[in-house]
């Protein structure tokens, strides 16, 4: 039985309101050697029963009018970069519930949950790194995350701009830039310093680090 992809946005929206998603965007792509389409909705800031998720994506394959998914199934970006995990579904009620699930028991890769983590309360993180490494001439007023514009996966940047004490601006960018290297991309002033990590388990110490080494107070 085909659903149609009016009824899954439909329920997508009912699961998630505009106090839960910053942004629901979607595009639909063509796949190579067919007429089917591939529907990519992306999902920027999820907060669902108190878990946060910066960034993930679901994607369905649908026919060429658009009008209704071919195949009971959907892949959701797990964790960065590109490793889909596939679901299986049987109707409208029984995707929404297994929606729900992902996120109510934050069935998510490590490196998206640190950067979940990281999101919710960035200028805390940062601040208390300092505290804790005896850093006081230096302090991170504001911290946002730009919205993430849906592109290929292995291609996908973490935009921050760093707000400091000092009216200081930085600009800071996170891509993997293979299976195992994350960049840290810092542009202060006119200087870019860039950082490699094998992960993200140092997130917050890496960005200290620099603000504290690089700023010029």
């Amino acid at each position: 039985m085909y659903i149609l992809i009016s009824d899954l946005v439909n329920r997508i929206k009912s699961t998630f309101d505009s106090t839960m998603v910053l942004s629901v965007d979607s595009v639909y792509e063509k796949i190579n050697g067919t007429k089917d389409l591939r529907l990519v909705i992306s999902m920027n800031k999820v907060l669902y029963d108190k878990v946060n998720v910066v960034y993930t994506k679901l994607v369905f394959t649908c026919d060429e009018s658009k009008t209704k998914v071919i195949k009971n199934n959907f892949t959701y970006l797990f964790d960065i970069n590109c490793e889909y995990i596939r679901i299986d579904f049987s109707d409208v009620v029984d995707f929404g519930n297994k929606l729900k699930d992902i996120f109510k028991n934050d069935k998510f890769g490590d490196d998206i949950k640190i950067l979940s983590k990281f999101v919710k309360s960035p200028s805390t993180l940062i601040n208390t790194w300092f505290e804790e490494n005896d850093i006081s001439d230096i302090s991170i007023v504001n911290v946002e995350i730009e919205k993430i514009p849906i592109r290929p996966c292995d291609s996908t940047v973490f935009d921050f701009k760093i707000e400091l004490n000092n009216n200081q601006k930085v600009d800071l960018s996170i891509s993997k830039k293979s299976e195992k290297d994350y960049n840290f991309k810092f542009k202060i002033f006119n200087n870019i310093y860039n950082k490699k990590e094998v992960n993200l388990n140092n997130l917050v110490g890496t960005i200290g680090y620099y603000l504290e080494n690089k700023i010029k107070m």
